[in-house]
């Protein structure tokens, strides 16, 4: 097995996850609007610090409690490659 995949099993994504708040009853990843427009609360374990900040925290204590959802920070680990492209090594 090559070293990417190795290094990418030793990680973890972090994502702000909830219902959609327009009543589908779907799960889904949150986004905020921030300085460089919305952006999917999404990241790598080593950038986890950047999701917890407060002026975020604050962002989906106010769009859960506009809509009435429960908003999540959840921990994704590695379970398989689905699918990867033919180029790159």
């Amino acid at each position: 097995m090559d070293d990417v995949l190795e290094r990418l099993k030793a990680h973890a994504l972090y994502a702000w996850i909830g219902e959609d708040e327009k009543g589908s009853g779907r799960i889904g990843l949150k986004q905020t609007l921030m300085a460089a427009g919305f952006i999917p609360l999404v990241t790598m374990d080593y950038d986890r610090h950047k999701i917890e900040r407060a002026p975020v925290r604050e962002a989906m204590e106010m769009q859960s409690g506009l809509y009435g959802k429960k908003i999540r920070l959840v921990k994704f680990v590695f379970a398989e490659v689905v699918a990867e492209t033919e180029a790159g090594q």
